[in-house]
């Protein structure tokens, strides 16, 4: 089924509150009743709780898997590593009911799939706009945008396609690995994508 504008519009919004505008003005127009029924199971999974940055918004649990993605990438080189990696991945795949929700058929898995893809672009973006993430020497100099690009490009290669294998998480990860692959090649078309 293709989207509606306002579905649309629903997946290029990073801000929660606007989503969650987005999706109840879909749900009022009654388009895609069941697709936008696990939409919303699914945003009140991943904004559950509010942010630690004191703005009183809600906390994007998407975004602190991610996190921990990135903190736990050289785990496979530390003593121990792997096992805590696991055990602290695990447990924000649980409380985001990865399982639980790829579990309830094609669609919950397709739309969990898609929110994922909003995620890596979410990030890409964020990267992308943050002064600190493109700058050297304690943010003195600005990388040049090929350095900028590889880093990124690199980040997400490490985070999404590397580790779930170097902690022997390819099936738990594979939906996020396969949203980066997606998000990556577009994008950044024709850049050659994640090995």
């Amino acid at each position: 089924m293709m989207d509606t504008p306002t579905i649309a519009a629903y997946y290029r919004e990073h801000d929660p509150m606007k989503r969650k505008a987005l999706l109840e003005e879909a749900i009022q127009a009654g388009d895609d009743p069941q697709g936008n029924a696990i939409r919303k199971e699914i945003w009140e999974i991943r904004y559950h709780g509010t942010s630690e940055n004191g703005s009183g918004s809600p906390a994007d649990g998407y975004l602190g898997l991610w996190m921990a993605l990135e903190f736990n990438r050289d785990a496979a080189r530390k003593l121990f590593g792997i096992k805590g990696a696991r055990k602290e991945i695990m447990k924000h795949l649980d409380k985001l009911k990865f399982r639980e929700l790829a579990e309830k058929g094609s669609e919950y898995e397709e739309l969990l799939y898609r929110e994922c893809c909003h995620l890596v672009k979410l990030y890409i973006e964020l990267c992308e706009k943050d002064r600190n993430y493109n700058t050297v020497l304690c943010g003195i100099m600005n990388m040049s945008s090929d350095k900028s690009k590889a880093k990124l490009q690199k980040d997400i290669f490490e985070t999404a396609v590397a580790l779930p294998p170097s902690i022997k998480m390819e099936e738990e990860l594979g939906i996020i690995t396969r949203a980066a692959r997606e998000m990556y090649e577009v994008h950044f078309p024709g850049e050659g994508g994640l090995a």
